[in-house]
C-alpha cells in the first residue's frame, strides 16, 4: 500500500537525516547560483513543515502549554541571557584582534530560535506544542531582544525590519498552525489521521531542501580557505554545540519532561540564521557575516547530530 510506503520512507529518513543534511550541504554547495531562483520556495517550505505538524495538535494542547510556562521561561533565560554572555566572553577573549568576528558571533547567537526546530523535536518525539509556542513567543520579541542584546554586550545599534520579520512570521508559522489546528478540530481528528503519514516524510524532505537552497545562497560566500576562517569556523561550531548542551543542563536541572527537554534542546541550539545574515551585511563590516555564514554550513547538521548524541531515548 502507498501509506505503509510513506511510513517506511519516514523511517528510513529519519534514521539516516545525520548523513542527509550534510549531503544536503554539499549540493548545495556545489549547485550554487544555478538555484537562486528558488530562495522565496523556503517560506513555502517553512509553512508546509509547521502546517504538517500543527495538524495534529488542538487549542487544548497550547492551552496545556501555557498552564505550565517553566519551560518557556528556561528556554528564555538560556537563550538570550546564558548563551549570549557566554558567546561573548569566548569570542571576545578568543578573537581581540578581530572585533568583526566578535561582533558576528554575538549577532549569530542574539537572533531568535529557528523555525525548522520544530521538525527536529517532532523527528525525536519532542512537544510539538511547545516547540511551536517558543517560535512564536521568540520571533515576536526578537524586534527588542536582538537590537537590545546586541548594544548591552557590544555598545553597538542596529535596526530590525520589524514589519518583515512579523509578516514573514506569519507566512511560515501563524497561518500555518491556525489552519492545522483548525482542520483537525473541525475534522475532529480524522483529517490529521488520513495525511499525516503522507506528510511526516514530505516535511522532511522540504526540511532538506531549505538546507539545500541556504547552502546555495552562501556559496559564493566561501571564496577562502585562510587559517583565521578556518579557526572562526572551528570555533562556531563550539559555540553552536554549547547551545544545545546548555539547554539540555537547564533541562535536566529543573526536571523536565523528555518531549518538554526535547523542545528546549533544539529550541536553545538552532538560530534563524537568515534573519542573522540579513543583520550582519545591512548594519555591519563584511567580515561580520563571516560567522553567520559559517553557522549556516553547519546548523542542520550539528542539529542531527546533536539529536543523536544528547537526547535520550523514549521510555518504553
Amino acid at each position: 500500500m502507498i501509506k505503509d510506503f510513506f511510513v517506511r520512507f519516514n523511517t528510513l529518513l529519519e534514521k539516516w537525516m545525520p548523513l542527509l543534511t550534510p549531503s544536503s550541504v554539499i549540493i548545495g554547495f556545489l549547485l550554487g547560483d544555478r538555484i537562486s531562483g528558488f530562495t522565496t520556495a523556503v517560506t513555502v517550505f517553512f509553512a508546509f513543515m509547521t502546517f504538517s505538524g500543527a495538524l495534529g495538535m488542538s487549542i487544548r494542547n497550547f492551552v496545556d502549554v501555557v498552564r505550565k510556562p517553566l519551560p518557556i521561561f528556561v528556554f528564555l533565560f538560556c537563550f538570550h541571557i546564558v548563551i549570549p554572555v557566554v558567546v561573548r566572553i569566548i569570542a571576545g577573549a578568543v578573537f581581540r584582534t578581530e572585533p568583526a568576528f566578535v561582533t558576528g558571533l554575538v549577532l549569530l547567537f542574539a537572533i531568535p530560535t529557528a523555525v525548522a526546530g520544530y521538525i527536529w523535536t517532532s523527528i525525536h518525539n519532542g512537544n510539538g506544542p511547545l516547540a511551536l509556542t517558543l517560535i512564536l513567543i521568540d520571533t515576536m520579541l526578537a524586534p527588542l531582544l536582538t537590537p537590545f542584546t546586541v548594544s548591552f554586550l557590544l555598545s553597538e545599534s542596529i535596526q530590525i525590519d520589524s514589519t518583515g520579520m512579523l509578516i514573514s512570521l506569519v507566512w511560515m508559522v501563524v497561518i500555518p498552525s491556525i489552519a492545522g489546528v483548525c482542520i483537525n478540530g473541525f475534522s475532529r481528528g480524522k483529517m490529521p489521521a488520513a495525511v499525516t503519514p503522507y506528510f511526516k516524510p514530505l516535511a522532511k524532505i522540504a526540511l532538506l531542501c531549505v538546507i539545500v537552497i541556504n547552502s546555495a545562497r552562501v556559496s559564493g560566500s566561501i571564496t577562502s580557505l585562510e587559517p583565521v576562517f578556518l579557526f572562526l569556523g572551528f570555533m562556531c561550531l563550539i559555540l553552536s554545540i554549547a547551545g544545545f548542551l546548555i539547554g539540555r543542563a537547564a533541562g535536566r536541572l529543573l526536571r523536565l519532561p523528555r518531549s518538554d527537554m526535547v523542545t528546549v534542546i533544539y529550541a536553545s541550539g538552532l538560530r534563524n540564521i537568515s534573519a542573522a545574515l540579513v543583520l550582519a551585511l545591512n548594519f555591519f563590516e563584511p567580515r561580520a557575516a563571516l560567522p553567520v555564514i559559517t553557522g549556516i554550513v553547519f546548523q542542520q547538521t550539528l542539529a542531527a547530530v546533536m539529536g543523536k548524541v544528547l537526547i535520550p531515548k523514549p521510555e518504553k
